[in-house]
């Protein structure tokens, strides 16, 4: 094993050995004493990851940050400006991973089985009506993705299953009072409300609230941030599935602890099955990339030869390869072109199988991707009356100065001003809290046409795109929203008249 090297600094982290348990007999005791490694900021990375990154700044892929680690040492640390290590990014279905973890912990405790039924776990949700492959469904079934539904239960019947305002306030009774499709326990189904049911076991167990067990259990003890926390729905219950907001070098100590067998948090035999294929996804994941039909196991994905992920939207990875004793994390935002998650994992799945660890050079500085500008603009401010259009904007206006600029929209009464750099992201605040902060970027095309990227950045990632044509006194305006939002309405082609 590789030194520790001088930018990096060591530390022993002692439990007490008579610990007890708020929930649980006093007589149950938690004795650890482990070494986790707190990494300081380092100037250099490996050369193989740094080409890795240059290759993902040519493609235009919207990444936020890389790390990647051998045995105890941090060989990259990457963040692209404006995020910071301190920054606290959503994880998305990452969290499914993580919340597997605290059933491990549970199931260490004794505290619960894995065949337990929901009939047992929820009685306050059982009817008379209430569906038996409902009643049946065990949690060892949620684990692995093998619910009796064939897709998230609490989108079911949505209009817009994208729009989270949508949803019912109470995902974890969806689960009980939608109708199943299928028996549990039979074949893989990607059910994210599988997971948040999970999350309401751990509190159901424990007694405690998901974020105090788990920061209890888990965070503490491996130095999580204690800024960590997870969204939840209308009632509180919390976003097991999709909501965890933390920093990338926490989720890189929690990928390395599971690669390193628990260290005693989980029991190795539970992480062995959770880390191993156990459903199949040959067919369920045919849509998808190819690492995401090697199987899966305990909320957590086979990517081949032997390593596993937890795979969040948009590009968020923590991916442990254990015969090359590498970890790595990024985070990032490709829902605009999905593609380029599967781009991402490849990549790096590629790099740490041919790795040079002794080859170390510069790490650059980064910053997230940007439109680049093509053309100078010579577009005077521009006021424009909209026809009339099934997405309510009104009125549209285009301001410019030498470097920016901004474009204003009307919908519905509400207005909303989109402040744009050209050939770079200028950092901007959105009236929606969710998708704010967001970064906008803009470019001047040779055909006249104008590009406008926003990329949101807060609890919510995704972005608008906005292309705009101007010939006479029309315009045309082609916009684009993806992720999952807590607004809609800014998708279609709209035409207006200048005024």
């Amino acid at each position: 094993m590789r030194k520790a090297s001088n930018t990096q600094e060591q530390t022993i982290l002692s439990l007490p050995t008579d610990l007890k348990e708020k929930t649980i007999a006093a007589s149950l005791v938690l004795a650890l004493s482990f070494i986790i490694m707190e990494f300081k900021s380092r100037n250099t990375s490996n050369r193989k990851v740094e080409e890795a990154l240059d290759f993902f700044d040519r493609e235009g892929i919207a990444l936020h940050s890389l790390l990647v680690a051998y045995k105890d040492e941090l060989i990259t640390e990457c963040y692209c400006h404006p995020f910071e290590r301190d920054t606290l990014h959503r994880m998305y279905s990452v969290t499914k991973s993580i919340n597997a973890l605290g059933i491990g912990i549970l199931l260490k405790k004794g505290m619960l089985s894995l065949d337990d039924r929901l009939s047992s776990l929820f009685p306050e949700y059982i009817t008379e009506k209430t569906d038996e492959r409902i009643k049946n469904t065990t949690i060892r079934n949620l684990l692995m993705m093998k619910s009796p539904y064939s897709r998230t239960c609490y989108k079911i019947g949505v209009r817009n299953g994208n729009n989270v305002s949508l949803y019912p306030d109470d995902w974890v009774s969806s689960f009980f009072t939608n109708t199943p499709d299928h028996d549990a326990d039979t074949f893989f189904s990607y059910d994210t409300g599988a997971a948040t049911v999970l999350s309401r076991i751990v509190e159901k167990v424990s007694g405690m609230k998901y974020m105090d067990f788990m920061r209890d259990n888990l965070f503490s003890p491996l130095g999580i941030s204690k800024e960590t926390y997870i969204l939840s729905d209308n009632v509180g219950n919390p976003q097991g599935g999709s909501g965890i907001m933390m920093r990338p070098i926490d989720l890189l100590k929690i990928i390395y602890l599971v690669k390193e067998g628990g260290m005693g948090i989980i029991d190795e035999d539970y992480l062995k099955d959770a880390t191993s294929p156990l459903s199949d996804t040959t067919l369920a994941s045919m849509s998808n990339m190819r690492e995401r039909r090697m199987g899966y196991g305990y909320q957590i994905w086979s990517v081949g030869d032997g390593a596993y992920a937890f795979v969040g939207l948009g590009g968020q990875f923590a991916v442990a390869v254990p015969d090359k004793d590498i970890v790595f994390v990024t985070t990032a935002d490709t829902q605009i072109y999905d593609a380029y998650s599967s781009l991402i994992l490849k990549t790096l799945l590629g790099v740490v199988e041919n790795i040079d660890l002794e080859d170390e050079v510069k790490a650059k500085e980064r910053s997230t991707v940007f439109l680049e500008n093509k053309a100078e603009c010579h577009l005077s401010d521009m006021h424009f009356v909209m026809d009339e259009n099934p997405i309510g904007v009104g009125e549209t206006t285009l301001s410019f100065s030498r470097n920016n600029g901004s474009l204003t929209i009307v919908k519905n009464g509400d207005k909303e001003v989109y402040p744009f750099a050209f050939g770079k992201n200028a950092l901007i605040e959105l009236k929606e809290k969710s998708s704010s902060p967001a970064l906008s970027s803009a470019s001047y095309n040779s055909d006249g046409t104008l590009s406008i990227w926003v990329q949101f950045i807060g609890e919510c990632l995704g972005g608008l795109t906005i292309e705009i044509g101007i010939k006479e006194k029309r315009i045309s305006m082609r916009m684009r929203l993806v992720g999952e939002l807590m607004f809609e309405g800014y998708s279609g082609v709209l035409t207006g008249t200048l005024r």
